[in-house]
């Protein structure tokens, strides 16, 4: 190989290593913006407690905690997201001397509106309620929004 054909092979890879590198930057901070403004109109029109916040890349990210002074009774819980295909949620609920840790998964579906969940029978009375969501994409936002 001459040194010419060397050095064209080099630009050739270093620019295609530049390409890859771009397509793979994640989410723009316009898309950012917009998954928080979603976030915040949600939990602004929530009637009941509500609570959001980012999709974690691996299980044990951060969640959103919501205490009750005194035991509180909700039948359901609607869960939504955005910026991922899909989403896994950890629900730990908090009752009068019982918690229950549970998990849903669900496609997003651009943060439509989806089937309300039912609360544990056992746990329907809350003292509190924790939240956290996982994606593979490990980007995106959640919600969850309490019905009473």
């Amino acid at each position: 190989m001459t040194l010419r054909r060397r050095r064209l092979a080099l630009v050739v890879a270093a620019a295609s290593a530049l390409v890859l590198t771009g397509c793979s930057s994640g989410p723009s901070d316009e898309e950012r913006a917009a998954w928080t403004a979603w976030s915040d109109a949600i939990i602004a029109s929530t009637p009941g407690p509500a609570a959001g916040g980012m999709l974690a890349a691996v299980d044990g990210g951060p969640g959103s905690t919501l205490d009750f002074p005194t035991p509180t009774a909700f039948r359901a819980i609607e869960l939504r997201c955005i910026g991922a295909d899909r989403a896994q949620f950890a629900l730990t609920y908090t009752g009068e001397g019982q918690t229950l840790t549970t998990s849903q998964d669900i496609v997003c579906q651009k943060g439509a509106l989806r089937t309300p969940i039912a609360i544990p029978t056992a746990v329907q009375a809350l003292t509190a309620l924790t939240v956290s969501a996982t994606s593979p994409d490990g980007s995106g936002m959640w919600t969850a929004q309490l019905q009473r």
